[in-house]
C-alpha cells in the first residue's frame, strides 16, 4: 500500500489554542481505505524532522501534502518540502490550503512546489492521489496546477465541495488524545467540528470572498448531531469547538440542530459558534433560550470596529448601536459573547481607533461575563477586496512564497501612517492584551499580577479618554524585546 504524508506546518503562534488540524483529517478520510496515511503536525511533534525523514526513507511514499495559511506557517511548509526533496526527490510535493489557493500562480513558481490543490481539497486530492498511483494524466484532475516540461499547467476549476458528502470523518487517522483541547475560558475537553463552510456575506477583509466565492454549504441537522454524538461517545468529550466560518447562516437549520441535541440529551458545551451581530438581532428570546439549552454557552462575534464609518468601508453591514443591542440580548439570555476587533486600516483615523477602544471597554463594563480579545492589527489577505484596494493605494506585498513566509499578523502593514499613528496602534495592540483579565485566569502568578496592573490602568485610561503618553508600557516593551533576543 502506497503512503501519503500530510504535513501541518507550525503556526508559530504562542497564543494559539492547540486544535486538531481538521483540514488534514478531511483530506485523509477519503484516502484511508486505499492509502496508508501519516499526518505530521509540527506543533506537537518536536521531532517532526526525524519523523518525516524516517517515513520518506521507508519508501512507498506516493506524495507529501502540505497545508498552509498565509504567513509564518509557510516557513514550516518550505522546510518540510526541503527535507522531502533531499531524501526522496522523486516524490511530488503537493501544496494546498488558504495561501496556495489565493495565490496559485505565484506559489507554483517555487522550486519546492510541484502541484497545487486550489480550494476545497477532499475530492481533488483523492483524484490526484489515484492518478499519481496509477500513472494517469493529471490534466483530468480538476482544481490543480502542476509543472510539466518547464511550464505550468492549470486544469479546469472545481466547484466548492458539498460538505454533506463527507459527514463521517475519520478522526482516528491522527492521535486524538493530543488534541482534546480545553479552551482558555472553559473546563471542558473539546474536539473541533465543522458543520458548514463558507459565508455569503461581503466583508472586504475576509479571504472567504475569494476562497469560497460567497457560497455556503452545510451538513444537515441530522448529519451534524450524528457526528457530534459519535465524537462524544467514542472520545468521551464534553464539548465541541466549532470551526464554521458562520454557523448561523440558516437559523432554521441551527434551530433543528439544537432541538436534536436536546432530544438526544447529549449534555455538551458548544464553543466558538461564529455569529454576526445582525443575525443576533434577528434572534428572539425563545431562540436564544433554545440554543443555550442545547449547550451554546458562548458565541464568537467579529465586530472589528467601533466606528460606523469604518464598518461601512469594510462592508461589515452592521452599525455600532446593533453591537450594543446584541450584547444586551446575549447578556439577558445568559449567553457569553466573545468579541474580536481590529485596527490599522489605511483609511482609519485615530478618532476611529479611539471609538473602537471605547466600544471594547464598554462591552466589558456592560457585561463582565463577555470576553474581549486584544485589538488585532489589520492584515491584508491576498484575493480580498480590501487587498486590491490598498494595493492600488501603493501598499506593497511579497512576490514570492518565501516572502509571504515573513508576513506576520502582529505587524502594521500600511506604510502611510505617520509616527504618532503607528505608535498609537502599537501601544494599544499591546495594551489591550490586558483589557480582559479573564483571558489570563490560567496564567502564571506573575502574568496574572502583570495583567491586573495593566488592566486597571488601561480601564482608567479608556474611562477618562486618556490615550497619550503611555509611559507605563516602557518596562513591558523592554521586557518583551529582551525576551525576543533571548529566545530568537
Amino acid at each position: 500500500m502506497r503512503k501519503v504524508i500530510l504535513v501541518y506546518p507550525d503556526t508559530r503562534n504562542s497564543e494559539e489554542n492547540l486544535i486538531l488540524p481538521l483540514s488534514l483529517v478531511y483530506i485523509a478520510t477519503p484516502l484511508k481505505d486505499r492509502f496508508e496515511i501519516k499526518i505530521i503536525d509540527q506543533r506537537v511533534d518536536r521531532q517532526w524532522r526525524k519523523t518525516l525523514c524516517d517515513e520518506l526513507q521507508r519508501g512507498k511514499v506516493l506524495c507529501v501534502g502540505i497545508s498552509s495559511m498565509t504567513g509564518p506557517q509557510i516557513s514550516g511548509g518550505i522546510e518540510a518540502a526541503e527535507i522531502s526533496k533531499k531524501h526522496a526527490p522523486e516524490v511530488p510535493v503537493v501544496w494546498g490550503g488558504v495561501h496556495p489557493s489565493l495565490l496559485p500562480q505565484e506559489t507554483i513558481q517555487h522550486p519546492l512546489v510541484d502541484i497545487i490543490v486550489v480550494g476545497d481539497g477532499e475530492e481533488t486530492f483523492r483524484e490526484l492521489a489515484e492518478v499519481l498511483s496509477s500513472g494517469g494524466d493529471k490534466k483530468n484532475v480538476k482544481g490543480i496546477l502542476y509543472k510539466e516540461g518547464g511550464t505550468v499547467v492549470r486544469t479546469a476549476d472545481r466547484e466548492q465541495f458539498p460538505i454533506n458528502r463527507l459527514d463521517n470523518l475519520s478522526y482516528d487517522v491522527i492521535d486524538i488524545e493530543r488534541y482534546k483541547s480545553t479552551p482558555l475560558w472553559t473546563n471542558s475537553k473539546s474536539l473541533p467540528v465543522i458543520t458548514s463552510r463558507g459565508c455569503p456575506f461581503r466583508c472586504s477583509y475576509c479571504y472567504n470572498l475569494q476562497f469560497s466565492k460567497k457560497k455556503w454549504t452545510s451538513l444537515s441537522p441530522k448529519q451534524t448531531v450524528s457526528s457530534i454524538e459519535g465524537l462524544v461517545n467514542k472520545y468521551n468529550i464534553s464539548g465541541i469547538f466549532l470551526l464554521d466560518d458562520n454557523f448561523f447562516v440558516n437559523l432554521k437549520r441551527a434551530e433543528a440542530i439544537c432541538r436534536l441535541i436536546i432530544e438526544k440529551d447529549l449534555n455538551i458545551s458548544v464553543y466558538n459558534a461564529n455569529c454576526r451581530v445582525d443575525t443576533i438581532i434577528k434572534m428572539d428570546d425563545s431562540f436564544l433560550q433554545l440554543i443555550r439549552r442545547a449547550g451554546f454557552n458562548q458565541l464568537f462575534i467579529g465586530v472589528e470596529s467601533g466606528s460606523d464609518s469604518v464598518l461601512e468601508k469594510i462592508h461589515k453591514d452592521i452599525r455600532v448601536n446593533q453591537v450594543l443591542d446584541a450584547s444586551t440580548k446575549l447578556r439577558k439570555a445568559g449567553i457569553k459573547s466573545f468579541y474580536s476587533f481590529m485596527a490599522g486600516f489605511p483609511f482609519e483615523t485615530l478618532e476611529d481607533i479611539k471609538k473602537t477602544l471605547s466600544l471594547m471597554n464598554r462591552l466589558l463594563e456592560e457585561n463582565p461575563e463577555a470576553i474581549v480579545y486584544k485589538l488585532q492589527l489589520y492584515t491584508p489577505f491576498p484575493g480580498t477586496t480590501l487587498f486590491e484596494d490598498v494595493s492600488r493605494q501603493g501598499m506593497t506585498f511579497p512576490k514570492t512564497l518565501d516572502g509571504w513566509a515573513a508576513y506576520h499578523y502582529d505587524h502594521i502593514h500600511f506604510k502611510g501612517f505617520n509616527k504618532e499613528h503607528r505608535r498609537f496602534l502599537e501601544d494599544f495592540h499591546l495594551y489591550t492584551t490586558f483589557l480582559d483579565r479573564k483571558l489570563h485566569n490560567n496564567s502564571s502568578f506573575i502574568r496574572k499580577l502583570i495583567s491586573s496592573f495593566y488592566s486597571r490602568i488601561l480601564h482608567y485610561r479608556l474611562d477618562h479618554g486618556c490615550y497619550a503618553s503611555n509611559y507605563e508600557l516602557y518596562p513591558l516593551k523592554l521586557g518583551l524585546e529582551a525576551s525576543r533576543r533571548l529566545f530568537h
